[in-house]
């Protein structure tokens, strides 16, 4: 019987997993650094204890208008953040756009990730803010 090699746990976090565990995993690196980037993404800064650096200030955006000074602020805020706590992927492209008629941001990330045999595979993730 081959043994599972895990990657942490998946983010969003559910109670019971596809294999009958505990806490549902991440079974591939690829999984892991979405997750990762999840947690990051909607963790708010202060949040984490031993860690109070973690985790992004998007909510200080949250009453400001929806045009491009706000969008690069975002994107530059999800850059630093992502590039200090989720090492093992290496950004492609942020893009910062309005949904629901101007009242929501929608955040598309690209990124890729160098598997465990070597190969790089590009993954993106679409997400509101």
């Amino acid at each position: 019987m081959a043994k599972t090699q895990h990657y942490g746990i998946k983010f969003p976090i559910q109670i019971v997993s596809e294999e009958g565990k505990c806490l549902d995993l991440n079974l591939t690196k690829a999984q892991m650094i979405k997750s990762q980037i999840m947690h990051v993404l909607f963790t708010p800064i202060g949040q984490r204890i031993r860690q109070p650096n973690f985790g992004t200030n998007l909510i200080q955006f949250l009453f400001n208008p929806n045009e491009n000074e706000t969008f690069s602020d975002v994107m530059v805020t999800l850059k630093q953040m992502i590039k200090k706590w989720v090492p093992d992927c290496s950004l492609e492209n942020i893009l910062i756009c309005e949904t629901d008629n101007g009242l929501g941001l929608n955040a598309q990330i690209r990124y890729s990730v160098i598997e465990d045999d070597g190969t790089s595979s590009l993954y993106e993730i679409s997400t509101p803010l």
